[in-house]
C-alpha cells in the first residue's frame, strides 16, 4: 500500500527488493548517517542490506511499519512506526540521505501520521532524538513534542557519549 502524500513525496513498504538502491543510497551518505545511527557500520554491502531490511521490515512484532521514502520517484530514506505500545504512543524513526534535506521531507511524514493516526491507532507521537541530532530535535518540536526524559550515555560519537532525548506529542482525539 503506497501512501502518496504529496505529488513528489510517498511512503511505500520496505521490501527487500529495495536493497540495491537503498545500499547505494547508505552508501552514499555513510559519513552522515553514521553520526546518529548505529546500524550504518553493520551495512556495508547489498546482502546486509537485505539483512537490515529484513530484520525491521519482515519483523511481525505487531503495529510495527517500515516505509521507504520515495522523493521524486526514488528512495530517499526510510520512515517507520517502530512500535506502538498499549496505550497508543507510537515511536516513530527516520532518516533520510542528504539529497532530501531541507524539503521538510520528515515533517510531512510526521505530519501524515498524525493526521491520520486513527488508521494506525495512535494517540501520541514518541521521538528519541540524540542530544547533538539539532535536525531530528527540530522535527519533534515541530510536531508539537515535549521533552520527557533522557537516557544518559546512550551513543558514543567522535569518542564522547551522547545523551538520548526522549520527546513526546499527545495528538487531540
Amino acid at each position: 500500500m503506497t501512501l502518496q502524500l504529496s505529488e513528489k513525496l510517498a511512503l511505500k513498504p520496505l521490501l527487500i527488493n529495495d536493497a540495491p538502491a537503498l545500499f547505494r543510497r547508505i552508501n552514499a551518505n555513510r559519513l552522515m548517517l553514521a553520526t546518529y545511527l548505529y546500524w550504518v557500520k553493520d551495512v556495508v554491502d547489498e546482502v546486509s542490506c537485505r539483512r537490515y531490511i529484513d530484520e525491521r521490515a519482515n519483523n511481525y512484532l505487531p503495529k510495527r511499519q517500515w516505509f521507504g521514502v520515495y522523493v521524486n520517484g526514488e528512495i530517499s530514506g526510510v520512515f517507520a512506526i517502530k512500535s506502538i505500545d498499549d496505550n497508543g504512543c507510537a515511536e516513530l524513526g527516520y532518516w533520510l540521505s542528504e539529497h532530501a534535506h531541507g524539503h521538510g521531507v520528515i515533517s510531512r511524514c510526521v505530519d501524515y501520521i498524525a493526521m491520520h493516526r486513527n488508521d494506525f491507532g495512535i494517540k501520541a507521537l514518541e521521538f528519541h532524538c540524540l542530544s547533538k541530532n539539532i535536525a531530528s530535535i527540530s522535527i519533534a518540536k515541530k510536531a508539537g513534542a515535549n521533552y520527557v526524559s533522557t537516557i544518559t550515555d546512550y551513543f558514543e560519537l567522535d569518542g564522547q557519549m551522547q545523551d538520548l532525548l526522549v520527546y513526546r506529542a499527545e495528538l487531540a482525539p
